[in-house]
């Protein structure tokens, strides 16, 4: 008796120990030299409120298409990357009822308005930028075209921040991957990862926390993304800005068998109150930025 008690406690031993080590899971980017691959990047802004006793609400739509090459493979598993954006398509509809339909495809303009932002945004397609990223989702070596650094340089921040600027774009590529942990994790294993933008009213610095959910289908892992939102006002801006409520959510798909990221969606809702010439004015931004990863592109 007291020996099919021990075995079938040394069966039961076994299969929580085999349990434990099937849960655990590796998240890792793979790379292979030669690999082409191109991303939609959907950005979706609301921003609405009251002002002079008036509703309003400014509705923004941002299309990217990117294509990437893995250019080659280092020995620790890092690939050397270029990147190159095909296209930007911008819809706006204003509080006075004005639409306003941008492409980068399209050349010639008719609107001051689109014309305004093609010299930003036209500047951006078709150019070409290099990087290095690590199996971990980690940036360096981040080259952007000697002609667009010199317009950045000399870009006013104006509407578009610092949209030009190294870091804003390095960031912009950033926020098409994913950051990754160290080693094999299971349910419930949490990261971070810290981003920030800078706005012509001041910065926001997103802290962003990484949870991981567990197998989504045979091939996707789930990653949950929460966190926390800090803004701090711009100096010298005619505007007052007060952060009086922030939500954070999100979610990444990650293929484990081809070491990507198939989706990732973030989404943000801001509460702030804007002061400026003596009145005051409460404002909810709505943010949501989605990444998918398209049939491979061909060269």
């Amino acid at each position: 008796m007291t020996g099919c008690l021990t075995s079938l406690l040394a069966c039961c031993l076994s299969l929580v120990s085999s349990s434990a080590a099937i849960a655990q899971t590796e998240l890792i980017l793979k790379f292979k030299a030669g690999d082409v691959y191109q991303q939609k990047v959907t950005t979706s802004t609301i921003t609405g409120g009251v002002v002079a006793e008036k509703p309003v609400k400014t509705t923004l739509q941002q299309e990217m298409l990117i294509t990437t090459k893995v250019e080659a493979v280092t020995e620790g598993g890092a690939g050397k990357l270029t990147q190159v954006i095909d296209q930007i398509t911008l819809d706006i509809d204003l509080p006075n009822g004005k639409s306003v339909a941008y492409d980068s495809n399209q050349k010639e303009f008719s609107d001051p308005l689109l014309t305004a932002l093609h010299k930003t945004l036209g500047l951006l397609d078709g150019a070409k930028f290099q990087f290095t990223v690590s199996p971990r989702g980690e940036f360096s070596e981040f080259v952007i075209p000697p002609e667009l650094a010199q317009i950045a340089k000399a870009q006013p921040q104006g509407l578009m921040g610092d949209s030009l600027s190294e870091a804003s774009l390095r960031r912009m590529f950033e926020d098409t991957s994913v950051s990754l942990p160290q080693g094999p994790i299971t349910k419930g294993a949490t990261w971070n990862r810290k981003t920030n933008v800078k706005l012509p009213i001041g910065e926001i610095v997103s802290h962003l926390t990484f949870t991981y959910e567990g197998p989504e289908t045979e091939t996707l892992e789930r990653i949950g993304v929460g966190g926390d939102i800090e803004m701090t006002p711009a100096e010298k801006s005619p505007l007052a800005v007060t952060l009086n409520s922030k939500k954070l959510s999100g979610v990444v798909l990650f293929d484990k068998v081809a070491g990507r990221v198939e989706s990732n969606q973030i989404k943000q809702v801001l509460e702030v109150t804007v002061a400026a010439g003596g009145q005051t004015n409460d404002i909810t931004i709505e943010s949501e930025v989605k990444t998918k990863l398209l049939p491979a592109a061909k060269e």
